[in-house]
C-alpha cells in the first residue's frame, strides 16, 4: 500500500524539533522578543506575558509554534519501539534521560501502536533517568510479553554534533540572535516532536495546548491535559515517522 503521508521520508536522525523541510507554513514573524528567563524547544507552543515578551506556552493562550529552541537542551522522539517484558526484570530502552512532564505522563506503553495502552503504576513502573521499563506482579501484561512503547529522551552531546549544531555551534539559537524569535502564528501544518508523549493520536483527533498543571507546557496534546484548542491532527506519529503533524488553526484560536 502506498504511504499517502506529505513527504513521509525521515528529514532528521533523531527527530527532535520542528521539521521546517516539511512544514507548511504561511506566517513566521521574527520580531519577537523572547523574555530572558524563558526556555523553550523549536517546535513548542508559546505564548505573549504582559509585556509582550514570548514565554512557553502554560495552555491557556497560546501565541504560535516556535521556530527555534531557547534552551542548552532538547529531546528527540522516539515512536513503537518494541520491547519484551518479562517478570519483574527492568528491561532496558535504547535510550536513558526520559523526558517526564508530571511524574508518570511521559511515556505510552501499548499491545500496539495504537488502540489499547498499559497503565503505568499498576501495569508497569518506568525509571525515566535509567530509561528502564519493568513489569509489575499484577501486571495485566503477559509475562514475556512484546509491548509498543513511546517515549522521549534527552539527546546527547555526541547526538547534538552527529545532527549539526546551528550556525553558532550550539543548541541555543534565541539567546544568540539578540533574543529574537520566530514564531509561527497562522494557519500552518506543522511537524513537531513536542507533544504529549504518552497520548495515542489517530487522523482528526481535536488537539489542544498542554495544561502547566499536567507539566505539559508548550506540549500538544489532548484530551483533559490541555485547555485552548490549536488545531487537529494531520499526521499520527510512526515508528519510521515520530513528528506529529499538526493542522494548526493560528490565529482562529484568539
Amino acid at each position: 500500500m502506498t504511504d499517502v503521508r506529505l513527504e513521509s521520508f525521515q528529514s532528521s536522525v533523531y527527530h527532535h524539533g520542528i521539521d521546517l523541510t516539511r512544514s507548511q507554513i504561511k506566517n513566521a514573524l521574527g520580531m519577537y522578543v523572547a523574555d530572558v528567563t524563558a526556555i523553550f524547544r523549536s517546535g513548542m507552543l508559546v505564548q505573549l506575558n504582559n509585556e509582550q515578551k514570548i514565554i512557553i506556552c502554560d495552555g491557556t493562550v497560546p501565541f504560535g509554534f516556535s521556530k527555534y529552541n531557547k534552551t542548552n537542551i532538547t529531546y528527540a522522539a522516539v515512536t513503537d519501539e518494541y520491547l519484551q517484558l518479562n517478570g519483574v526484570i527492568s528491561t532496558n530502552l535504547l535510550h536513558p534521560s526520559l523526558l517526564n512532564p508530571s511524574f508518570g505522563a511521559g511515556v505510552r506503553v501499548g499491545l500496539a501502536p495504537t488502540g489499547i495502552a498499559y497503565t503505568e503504576g499498576s501495569d508497569y513502573t518506568v525509571n525515566y533517568n535509567n530509561g528502564q521499563i519493568t513489569r509489575t506482579p499484577t501486571s495485566i501484561i503477559p509475562d514475556g510479553g512484546r509491548v509498543y512503547v513511546n517515549y522521549q529522551y534527552q539527546m546527547t552531546n555526541l547526538e547534538l554534533e552527529q545532527e549539526g549544531l546551528n550556525y553558532w555551534n550550539q543548541v541555543n539559537d534565541v539567546s544568540v540572535r539578540n533574543n529574537r524569535v520566530s514564531v509561527v502564528n497562522d494557519w500552518s501544518l506543522i511537524f513537531t516532536t513536542a507533544y504529549d508523549p504518552s497520548q495515542t493520536y489517530q487522523v482528526n483527533d481535536i488537539l489542544v495546548a498542554g495544561n502547566v498543571a499536567d507539566g505539559l507546557s508548550g506540549l500538544v496534546t489532548k484530551g483533559a491535559k490541555g485547555t485552548a484548542f490549536i488545531g487537529r491532527v494531520f499526521q499520527p506519529p510512526t515508528s519510521s515517522d515520530p513528528y506529529l503533524g499538526v493542522r494548526y488553526v493560528g490565529g482562529m484560536i484568539n
